[in-house]
């Protein structure tokens, strides 16, 4: 019996070691964080500063303080807009050893019509994590297939998708086929022609998504295209600077104008070719080495600053092996272009409003102005430095979230357990 008693209390222990912080209850009073360098990500930093928000918007900067206004002194602490995370997996998986956590495969390559915001798992334990380090935003993206998903943007405190969703299915994924060049000649004409083949697929079913009636026929693939036609983002991922090329050609003749680009810094010799095509760009893999051999060491950090003298809009995303358990380091992504060139304040826009804008969610999100929603954090450190951040409170749509996660239980635990032993 002893022994039961002692592995029930171990299983009773670990659930409620594993509990997440249930989300935040709406805001009731204004809120004021005062004495605090804030950085607008507008490119401006206002220092010994105040910021006001009341009913989840943003209302005063710099303005009188309200009597009945919860104030928080942030004396030599910075205040940032949460951070947005794109193109992950995060709430789409929680054990990837485990198949029946894994939400981001569909079986079929083509799947427009498959809508990501229905599996985002709101009581996953990673995301407590993730927004410890500011991330507040996320867009969950399934990666298999070549017309993955239509994905929504989500925010990162509510009971469940419909509470979480900021903006419903605005973006369609398509991952363009790579070229493959193997020593086999036989299989490289395979390649090539099943290649082709996936390219005239793609082509004929957005010439078809665009002449679709709905009002005619019921066609789920065509409803989810068309309206990539009209105001829906088309986020095309590439495998290196061939492939660029192919798409910036393909979008012109259909005359798509929505799309964003997604690559790693391979596509160095075709940035004038994307600055001319006008299609912002978001790049993977900083902390990676360079995917061509006979490239600098150095070229994935340094891309972002030769992308930014371009003139071209740009974002970082933290896509990847363990992309969801390691995108809480996306601040640090924006830090290591800092080290490399690009302007801290430059750096700081690449993961929010450059992101916001590219997602069609800058109305809202992305910079600290009047009229934006309160979804931002305080840091007591530089939020893109790994040694000085950390964030000591966040608030989304103004409520103040609980960031406690289970990484912060286990660390508290062992601390207690060590200090007892000394």
């Amino acid at each position: 019996m002893k022994k039961i008693f002692f592995t029930l209390y171990i299983l009773v222990s670990a659930m409620v070691l594993a509990q997440r912080p249930n989300p935040a209850p709406a805001q009731k009073n204004p809120i004021a964080i005062t004495n605090a360098t804030i950085h607008t990500a507008t490119g401006t930093v206002l220092n010994n500063a105040s910021i006001v928000f009341e009913n989840g918007k943003i209302t005063q900067i710099n303005g009188s303080i309200p009597s009945n206004a919860e104030v928080i002194n942030a004396q030599n602490k910075h205040v940032y807009p949460g951070f947005i995370l794109v193109n992950n997996t995060l709430g789409l998986v929680e054990i990837s050893a485990t198949n029946a956590t894994v939400d981001y495969r569909e079986a079929n390559d083509i799947s427009p019509e498959v809508r990501s915001l229905i599996s985002f798992n709101t009581d996953s334990h990673v995301i407590p994590v993730i927004r410890s380090n500011g991330v507040l935003l996320t867009q969950p993206v399934l990666k298999h297939g070549t017309l993955s998903c239509t994905s929504s943007i989500m925010q990162l405190d509510a009971w469940n998708w419909e509470d979480a969703v900021v903006a419903t299915d605005n973006v369609l994924h398509l991952s363009w086929p790579e070229i493959f060049r193997i020593d086999d000649e036989k299989r490289n004409k395979e390649f090539q022609t099943r290649r082709t083949e996936k390219i005239k697929e793609l082509t004929s079913l957005f010439q078809r998504a665009q002449q679709y009636d709905k009002q005619q026929v019921k066609d789920y693939k065509l409803n989810a295209i068309k309206p990539v036609f009209e105001n829906r983002k088309l986020f095309v991922e590439v495998a290196g600077a061939n492939e660029t090329l192919e798409v910036i050609a393909w979008a012109n003749k259909l005359n798509l104008k929505n799309v964003v680009l997604i690559g790693e810094s391979n596509l160095v010799g075709v940035l004038d070719d994307i600055k001319k095509s006008n299609f912002p760009l978001i790049i993977k893999r900083v902390h990676s080495l360079p995917v061509n051999s006979s490239d600098s060491p150095r070229l994935p950090y340094e891309f972002a600053k030769l992308v930014q003298d371009k003139g071209i809009l740009y974002g970082l995303d933290y896509s990847g092996d363990m992309e969801y358990q390691n995108s809480r380091n996306l601040p640090f992504l924006a830090g290591t272009t800092v080290a490399y060139g690009v302007e801290k304040e430059k750096a700081l826009q690449s993961i929010t409003i450059n992101l916001a804008k590219m997602l069609g969610i800058d109305k809202n999100y992305g910079t600290l102005e009047v009229g934006k929603s309160a979804t931002l954090f305080i840091s007591e450190g530089d939020a893109l430095d790994q040694l000085t951040n950390n964030v000591t409170e966040a608030f989304i749509e103004g409520r103040k979230i609980n960031l406690d996660n289970q990484q912060k239980e286990l660390y508290k635990t062992y601390q207690e357990k060590y200090r007892l032993n000394q």
